[in-house]
C-alpha cells in the first residue's frame, strides 16, 4: 500500500508522485491511500491496476482550476479536454471516497472546466464527489494531438481519436456507484458506455443539461442511469435531462427519482440536426417529474420488457464479462517478516504471504501489509492497521499472524504479554474487520527451525500460539494453526532436509556473499510450501507431504479448496 499525505507522514505528498512511483502491478491492484487534506494538483493516472482510496470523501479533496480558456504561450486557447483536474488513462483504475473538484468557476466566464476525464477502460468510481460547473465529467477517448502532446508519456492505454466530438465507435467502459456529480451545462458527457448506479446528479443554480452523449450510431448503449436521484439548486424546470451532442446519442434513465428542477419535457434537441430520438428513454421515473405525458415526443417511453434487457451486464459487461458491481474480495495480510513481501535483492528469502496470490484463483486479490520486525502492538502503534481499516470492505478478509516479535521483552515498543496485552491487541484486528463486514482470521506463527538431540522440533514461541487459539475460541473466529501444521512438515523433513525450507544459502550467493543460515525466515521454496499449507488449512483439508517431498515445486491442487470456500462475492453482498 502506498500512502499519500500532505503533512509528509506518508510515502508521498502528492497523488501524481505516487502514481508515477508505481512501476508495475501484478494481478492485484496497487492501493494508493490518500489521507485527508486538500491536494491542489492536476493529476493523470496513467498506470493500469490502480485503486485509489480517499480517507473520507468530504475531507479528501483533489482540486485544480483548469479551464477551456487557458492558453498556450502563443495565446491559443487549450480547450475543454486539457482542463481536467483528474484524468485517467490507465485501465482497471478504481477510485473511491474522493472529492474531485474543478475550481475554475462559472462557464460563462471561463468556458468548460472538467473535474474528471475518464479515458481508460474498466474504470470504477465509488462514493466519489465530482464538482464543477460546465462539463464536470467526461467519459471518452483522448484527443489527438493536443491532449496526447500535453500529457506525453502519461498517455497510458487509453483510446485516442482525432476528434472526440465525432462520436467514434468506442469500446471502453466506466462504472459509477453512489457518486455525487454536480455541474450545469452538459455536465456528464462523452461517448463511452457508462453505468451510473444510485448516484446523485445535482444541477447548479445556472441550470442546463444533465447529460450530453455522443454515442456512435453502431453502439447499442451509451449512458445508463439506474436508481439515481436528479436534483439541484436551479429554478423549477430549468434542468433538462440531456441533449444529443451528436446524432444517435444514447441516454436512458431507469427507476430514477426526479424532483421539480427537472424540465417537464425531459430531453431537448441540440439543434435541427442533433435531435432527440428513441435512443433516449425513461422507465419508472419517480418523484415530482414522474409524469411523462409532457416529455419530448421522440423520446422512448420504455416498457417493462424494454427495460428488462438494459442490464449492467448487457451495457458494460463486454466480451470479458466485467461485473464491477461485484467487488473482488481482498485478503489483507497483517503480520511480521515470516509473512511479508521481500524485494528481489533479498531473494531467495521470502515470506509465505508473498506466495499466496499466484496460488489463488483470479477472483481474489491479496494485499500483503505484513512488514519485518513488527509485533501486534507496533503494527498498530505505527498506524498500519488504521490504513488497512480505511480500505477494508464487506467480503474482504483480514488475516493476522504475529508472535515472533511480540516475544521480545527487551523491546517495550514491540513486547506484549501472552496472557493480557497480546490477545488485547489481536482483538483490535478482530474489531476492525467486523466493523466493515470483513472476516477476521487468526493465524499462529511459523515455527523456527530448532531441533533437539532427538531430532524433534523444539517449540520457541512459548505461550503465544496458545493465546491465539484461546482468543479464536473465545471470539468464535476462524483459526489457522499454522504453527502446529508447519511443525509436522519441518519435522518430517528432518534436521538436514528442513534447511531447504528456510533461508540457508551457501557462500558466494550474489545477495548473500558470506552465505546465510537463517532458521526463522523462509526460503522461496519454503514460503511456497507454507502458503500451500495455509490454503489447505483454510479449506479444512490440510495435507502434510512426506519428508522427501517437502520442497516439491508442484502446485497444490486447489480444486477442493475452491469448492469449499465461498470466494466469489454473492450478488447480494
Amino acid at each position: 500500500m502506498i500512502i499519500v499525505a500532505r503533512d509528509g507522514s506518508g510515502d508521498y505528498t502528492s497523488l501524481q508522485a505516487a502514481v508515477d512511483g508505481v512501476t508495475e502491478s501484478g494481478r492485484a491492484p496497487v492501493i494508493i491511500l490518500m489521507r485527508a487534506g486538500e491536494y491542489q494538483e492536476k493529476v493523470v493516472i496513467h498506470r493500469n491496476n490502480i485503486r485509489i482510496v480517499g480517507e473520507d470523501p468530504e475531507t479528501t479533496v483533489l482540486t485544480w482550476n483548469g479551464c477551456a480558456k487557458d492558453t498556450y504561450p502563443d495565446g491559443t486557447e487549450k480547450g475543454t479536454f486539457l482542463s481536467s483536474t483528474l484524468m485517467v488513462t490507465g485501465h482497471n483504475v478504481e477510485v473511491e471516497n474522493l472529492t474531485v473538484r474543478n475550481d475554475a468557476g462559472d462557464g460563462r466566464k471561463v468556458g468548460q472546466a472538467v473535474a474528471v476525464y475518464a479515458a481508460g477502460d474498466r474504470g470504477v468510481w465509488r462514493n466519489c464527489r465530482m464538482i464543477a460547473c460546465q462539463d464536470t465529467l467526461f467519459c471518452g477517448p483522448l484527443r489527438i494531438p493536443n491532449v496526447i502532446e500535453e500529457i506525453g508519456d502519461r498517455r497510458g492505454a487509453a483510446e485516442a481519436v482525432t476528434r472526440v466530438e465525432d462520436g467514434h465507435l468506442t469500446w471502453s467502459r466506466q462504472y459509477f456507484e453512489n457518486c455525487f456529480i454536480r455541474g450545469d451545462v452538459d455536465f456528464i458527457f462523452g461517448s463511452y458506455r457508462c453505468w451510473f448506479e444510485k448516484c446523485t446528479l445535482f444541477m447548479n443554480e445556472r441550470g442546463g443539461w444533465y447529460t450530453a452523449a455522443n454515442t456512435n450510431r453502431h453502439q447499442p448503449h451509451g449512458m445508463v442511469f439506474h436508481r439515481c436521484r436528479l436534483t439541484g439548486a436551479c429554478g423549477e424546470g430549468e434542468a433538462s435531462l440531456g441533449r444529443p451532442w451528436r446524432a444517435f446519442a444514447r441516454t436512458v434513465f431507469l427507476d430514477c427519482e426526479m424532483d421539480a428542477h427537472v424540465a417537464p419535457d425531459g430531453f431537448r434537441d441540440w439543434d435541427g440536426e442533433r435531435v432527440v430520438t428513441e435512443r433516449y428513454g425513461e422507465w419508472h421515473t419517480r418523484g415530482a417529474r414522474a409524469d411523462q405525458r409532457s416529455r419530448h415526443p421522440a423520446q422512448k417511453r420504455l416498457t417493462d420488457e424494454d427495460a428488462a434487457v438494459i442490464t449492467l451486464q448487457e451495457v458494460i459487461g463486454g466480451w470479458d464479462g466485467w461485473r464491477p458491481d461485484r467487488r473482488t474480495p481482498t485478503w489483507f495480510l497483517c503480520g511480521d517478516s515470516t509473512m511479508a513481501d521481500y524485494p528481489p535483492e533479498r531473494a531467495p528469502m521470502a515470506g509465505w504471504g508473498q506466495m499466496l496470490q499466484p496460488l489463488l484463483p483470479e477472483n481474489i486479490f491479496v494485499q500483503n501489509e505484513a512488514i519485518n520486525g513488527r509485533s501486534s502492538k507496533s503494527f498498530i502503534d505505527e498506524g498500519r492497521l488504521e490504513a488497512v481499516d480505511l480500505c477494508l470492505r464487506p467480503g474482504d478478509r483480514l488475516i493476522v499472524c504475529f508472535g515472533h516479535n511480540d516475544e521480545k521483552q527487551q523491546d517495550p515498543s514491540r513486547y506484549t504479554s501472552p496472557e493480557e496485552t497480546y490477545p488485547a491487541y489481536l482483538g483490535k484486528y478482530l474489531e476492525t474487520a467486523r466493523r466493515h463486514g470483513a472476516e477476521p482470521i487468526l493465524v499462529t506463527s511459523v515455527p523456527r527451525r530448532l531441533f533437539g538431540a532427538d531430532e524433534k522440533l523444539i517449540p520457541t514461541h512459548g505461550a503465544y500460539p496458545a493465546a491465539v487459539r484461546a482468543l479464536a475460541e473465545r471470539e468464535k473466529v476462524r483459526l489457522i494453526d499454522l504453527e502446529s501444521a508447519a511443525a509436522v512438515l519441518v519435522e518430517q523433513a528432518g534436521p538436514e532436509g528442513s534447511k531447504a525450507l528456510y533461508c540457508h544459502v551457501p557462500a558466494g550467493h550474489p545477495h548473500y556473499p558470506e552465505g546465510a543460515a537463517d532458521n526463522s525466515h523462509l526460503h522461496e521454496r519454503g514460503a511456497v510450501k507454507i502458503a500451500k499449507l495455509f490454503l489447505d488449512l483454510m479449506s479444512g483439508r490440510a495435507r502434510v507431504n512426506a519428508p522427501d517431498a517437502a520442497c516439491a515445486d508442484a502446485p497444490a491442487d486447489l480444486g477442493g479448496l475452491i469448492a469449499r470456500e465461498d470466494w466469489v462475492l454473492n450478488e447480494n453482498r
